[in-house]
């Protein structure tokens, strides 16, 4: 799946894992915050290599739907931070992802907080959504 944007500068493709490698490093510089896991909850272990593990990719989903595109991220909060502000932060990030891509903004942006590790994962099923009007 490409998303595909026309406006005043022309037409824009990009492909759907472009978006999703970009939110993922983006959630891995906030890893003193935020761990990375599937919809399941299963925490993803960090793999110290140069280059992202495909697994970390099973903790975004980018969709597009009716020309609406939705992105979900799944994370496991970090014990002492703020749900709300960890996912205000990671939902700016991504909207500064697509401004730079000059995309139009995402339609539903999801943020499943599946548990909270402190010292060991206690487990939660918050989401916290925000939604932008782009009629």
């Amino acid at each position: 799946m490409s998303v595909i944007v026309r406006n005043q500068y022309g037409a824009i493709a990009v492909n759907k894992g472009v978006i999703e490698k970009m939110i993922v490093e983006d959630l891995l510089d906030m890893s003193d915050k935020v761990i990375l896991c599937n919809k399941k909850g299963k925490e993803i272990k960090d793999n110290p290599t140069p280059f992202i593990d495909p697994d970390y990719y099973d903790s975004v989903e980018v969709s597009e739907k009716k020309n609406d595109i939705r992105v979900r991220v799944f994370i496991i909060a970090r014990f002492g931070n703020s749900i709300s502000r960890i996912a205000d932060e990671i939902m700016g990030r991504i909207e500064s992802d697509f401004r730079m891509l000059r995309l139009d903004m995402p339609a539903r942006i999801s943020i499943s907080v599946k548990g909270v590790k402190s010292g060991r994962l206690i487990k939660r099923n918050i989401e916290v959504v925000r939604k932008n009007d782009i009629r």
